[in-house]
């Protein structure tokens, strides 16, 4: 009797250990599989980067959004990098680039209520279009989408705006990217001479992104695609020492780096999932010219028109809280 007990007691502790075994197995086999999704995730982020020199942000990335009175805390570029700016392995960003009480206390504030054009929408790389772009079609590329923002600012707030919709990336029946920046640079300053009442610049672009990849929140029921702020640093990281861009001089950086910070966190109090982090780059692009100019990508080349299109409803809402308001 008393060996028949040992071996019921012995035969449970043995099925206790199988079953425990096999629970630990099978975590296991849960953490190999997060794993292998998390390296997948980073591989398709660090390819995507090497494509196309921007950051991928997975949908829910970030969980902590960066509003005013939190920014106002961050002392630290590693606090500034993890919750406000995503910055580029060839930039090179000091922490004397950005004062965040000493940004947000600039004054963008216009009066937009004259009747002279104050605001200037234009495109160095007009021929960015999206996934259901029809060939061809102006209104479907990044031109159709300056094009509602300009209808929504006249008409909904009744600021006059010129709308450029000049080619700079266009030449000989092909599409050009190299040099497009220096191509669109003349044709803008005899822009801005027409139009000496111009304070505000908006180079309107959209992003590129892996096709797995959807920069798509959802705002007032309607499926919106992503927004991003884009500052040039005039400074490349060269192996983890800066190399300064005398050549590219931009008197206009820390205004940039102010109205790009004001927006942004703007964006995070009105529409908290609309804005990706503030993108750094070495180089000024087209952010040069005015105190108040903004380099705005608008989702990417797998978002739909429709998509693109909806965002310009909370991008003149944040440009107009931000210069009529603040």
């Amino acid at each position: 009797m008393k060996k028949k007990k040992k071996w019921l007691r012995a035969a449970f502790i043995s099925v206790c250990l199988l079953i425990v075994m096999a629970r630990a197995f099978n975590n296991y086999m849960k953490v190999d599989e997060h794993e292998e999704t998390n390296n997948e995730e980073t591989q398709a982020k660090a390819s995507a980067q090497k494509d196309t020199g921007l950051p991928v942000l997975v949908p829910d990335e970030e969980v902590f959004i960066a509003d005013f009175e939190s920014a106002k805390r961050m002392t630290t570029l590693e606090q500034l990098g993890k919750y406000i700016y995503s910055i580029d392995e060839t930039a090179y960003m000091m922490e004397s680039d950005v004062n965040v009480r000493e940004f947000l206390e600039k004054d963008f504030r216009l009066d937009l209520t004259e009747t002279k054009p104050k605001i200037l929408i234009f495109h160095t790389h007009s021929q960015e279009d999206f996934i259901d772009s029809r060939p061809g079609e102006t209104a479907d590329t990044i031109v159709g989408v300056g094009n509602h923002l300009a209808e929504i600012l006249v008409n909904d707030y009744g600021i006059p705006v010129v709308h450029d919709v000049g080619q700079y990336d266009y030449r000989d029946g092909q599409v050009v990217r190299s040099g497009s920046y220096q191509v669109m640079e003349p044709a803008v300053k005899k822009i801005l001479e027409k139009y000496p009442s111009i304070e505000i610049m908006i180079d309107l672009h959209r992003d590129g992104v892996p096709d797995n990849v959807r920069l798509v929140t959802e705002i007032e029921g309607r499926p919106t695609a992503k927004i991003m702020f884009f500052n040039g640093i005039t400074r490349l990281n060269d192996n983890g020492a800066p190399l300064g861009m005398p050549e590219l001089e931009n008197p206009y950086l820390r205004d940039n780096l102010a109205l790009s910070l004001q927006l942004f966190l703007t964006s995070n109090e009105l529409y908290p999932t609309l804005a990706r982090k503030i993108y750094i780059r070495p180089y000024r692009y087209s952010l040069h010219l005015k105190p108040r100019s903004m380099l705005v990508e608008v989702g990417a080349n797998t978002n739909t028109v429709e998509e693109a299109k909806n965002a310009m409803i909370p991008l003149a809402d944040i440009l107009v809280t931000v210069l009529k308001a603040y």
